[in-house]
């Protein structure tokens, strides 16, 4: 049930390149697009990816005829000649650092440096920090620390000034970030940081990056959505204000959401009420939209006539294309088939919380019967992020063997604005599940699905949400939970540093909300579990150990509830080969149809 997918696209001066994942054997390499012909540029025994806050992102950068890329294996960054007559050239390591990881890689053309996020793994903890990499000698320089986590290096066009994210806990990047701009001498010695946004800690950057006249540029929720902003005469200006988001959360680095061509005008990826949008924004802030037919755009990047983006649609696999500016004309350059089997549609959904409104997206079965269908409801991970309208043969799957499908934005999640997106702080597993509850209410009201069959899955905190929602609803048949937390208390003392204190905003302080932290511990409330539940749990997750999922199963095993816990080897947090992905599909099929016919 695997697609290929994209990322990361980079305009070099001899054609497009991206990172190719290959679902097959879960790796990730390199294509170069020049003259219409695609090259994988990766050679067998590497993949390219980042583990900075273990997530990763921003894994390589152009170096002139050279790249640069983080080796998934040893987290240390190698360097590769782009060509040597034909041939994939192999790569030489250029860091010999065990201890640390890189990521968000950025290269100085003026001085011959990679910039770069270094995450320190050290005996007295993690430490991150902003350095500078000779490709030559691996010889590093510190440009940047004292925060607790660095992100989005982003360097003008004359090569004098560097700017970047930092961000300390127990903030999120999605909660309050700074934004500092500093000189960068000839020598590469970094000094006079200015904070340039972010003081008081009240709003979440995105993006920084300069444009061809060295105006710095960063997207800012300060208004209660990210939105697009640039500093001019000292103050920052709203470039097309619009309650939209022009930002994601942050859980990778790398992100580009905006681009700008030529100075004044700019290229923007933004989401609207859960779904894309790719628009083309004039000198004076006006707004023309662009490409209809998909659902999200990311990875934006420009020349002088295309826009150049990763785009989605509910229709077809994920695809690269490019966007004339002036004319609108749309080229798919990689991707983008379209299934040769039907397909459920996606159905925008919102219903009522109280005085709130929770969004979502609901796709009915194919193949519609006399009686109302059962409903499998999905709960996304994060808490903080989003579930758009685009293709997913995994949720297909499901709606062509006669589910209909809810794919449920709860309260928390990114993409409807701050507020919205804040919805979760101190209320997550409460908040969460009276959304779920009022999405299953909503849909028997309006006859949509059976009453009787309700079923709920969700991966990482979307399993969180499920186990929540078996303890407290009772109209729930059956659930399945991913690599689902299941003790925040547990979680919080020995999760990575990224996460570490994100349990202090999503519940309160571990100390003062001890019970708290247990009345909301699925663990804990595993007597309120009657339903079945089946468990599926990477071995090599670093983010929610097997333990947790482990205790969880023989809690529900010891009460005499039906419940499996499939365990798999070669998986950490998210499953990336397409052999275990079907056989998660499958196990969990035949699981609910022993509870539901």
């Amino acid at each position: 049930m695997a697609q290929r997918d994209y990322a990361a696209l980079k305009l070099g001066r001899d054609g497009l390149y991206w990172v190719q994942y290959c679902p097959e054997d879960g790796r990730n390499r390199i294509v170069q697009l020049s003259g219409g012909r695609q090259r994988m540029l990766t050679p067998e025994g590497f993949s390219v990816r980042s583990r900075v806050h273990e997530y990763g992102g921003g894994a390589w950068c152009l170096a002139g005829d050279r790249l640069l890329f983080v080796n998934d294996e040893d987290q240390q960054i190698w360097l590769q000649p782009l060509s040597c007559q034909g041939r994939v050239v192999p790569p030489l390591r250029v860091t010999d650092t065990p201890d640390c990881r890189y990521g968000d890689l950025l290269w100085d053309p003026h001085r011959r440096l990679v910039i770069a996020v270094a995450e320190q793994h050290a005996q007295d903890g993690v430490h991150n920090r902003l350095v500078a990499v000779s490709p030559h000698s691996g010889q590093q320089r510190v440009l940047a620390q004292g925060h607790d986590f660095y992100s989005s290096p982003s360097l003008s066009p004359d090569g004098r000034f560097l700017a970047w994210l930092a961000w300390d806990h127990p903030h999120q990047p999605w909660t309050a970030t700074r934004l500092y701009r500093a000189v960068l001498e000839r020598d590469g010695r970094c000094h006079a940081a200015e904070l340039m946004a972010g003081k008081d800690a009240t709003e979440s950057l995105f993006q920084p990056g300069f444009d061809d006249d060295g105006v710095l540029h960063v997207v800012s929720d300060r208004g209660g959505w990210w939105n697009l902003y640039r500093l001019a005469n000292g103050r920052w200006r709203n470039v097309c204000p619009l309650d939209a988001e022009f930002g994601v959360a942050q859980w990778q680095l790398g992100l580009s959401t905006w681009t700008s061509p030529e100075p004044g005008r700019y290229g923007c990826s933004l989401i609207v009420n859960g779904a894309g949008r790719l628009l083309d924004i004039g000198r004076g802030g006006e707004a023309r939209r662009l490409v209809a037919g998909f659902s999200l755009f990311r990875s934006l990047c420009s020349d002088s006539r295309r826009l150049y983006a990763i785009a989605e649609a509910p229709d077809r696999q994920v695809a690269v294309i490019a966007v004339d500016r002036e004319s609108g004309a749309l080229e798919i350059l990689a991707g983008g088939e379209r299934p040769d089997h039907a397909l459920s549609s996606p159905e925008a959904f919102h219903c009522d919380v109280g005085a709130e409104r929770v969004h979502g997206f609901f796709y009915p079965p194919l193949e519609a019967g006399a009686a109302a269908p059962p409903l499998l409801i999905m709960t996304h991970g994060g808490p903080t992020a989003t579930s758009y309208p685009v293709y997913r043969p995994a949720l297909q799957y499901w709606t062509g063997r006669g589910f209909a499908v809810l794919d449920l934005n709860y309260r928390g999640s990114a993409g409807f604005g701050r507020a919205y997106r804040h919805r979760l702080a101190g209320s997550w597993g409460q908040t969460d599940v009276e959304d779920v509850a009022a999405a299953i209410g909503a849909l028997v009201e309006r006859g949509a699905v059976d009453p009787a069959r309700i079923l709920i899955r969700g991966n990482s905190a979307g399993g969180y949400t499920t186990l929540n929602a078996l303890a407290s609803l009772g109209n729930i048949r059956a659930g399945a939970s991913l690599y689902g937390v299941a003790d925040p208390g547990a979680l919080r003392q020995v999760t990575h540093k990224f996460e570490s204190h994100y349990l202090d905003w999503l519940l309160g302080d571990p100390e003062r909300e001890a019970q708290l932290y247990r009345s909301r511990s699925p663990l804990h409330r595993a007597e309120a579990i009657r339903c079945p539940v089946i468990f599926f749990q990477g071995a090599r997750d670093a983010v929610v150990l097997p333990d947790q999922t482990r205790r969880m199963h023989e809690a529900l095993k010891a009460r005499g509830v039906a419940t499996e816990l499939h365990l798999f080897e070669d998986e950490a947090h998210g499953f990336r080969l397409a052999a275990n992905q079907i056989r998660v599909l499958e196990r969990e099929l035949a699981f609910y149809r022993d509870q539901i016919g």
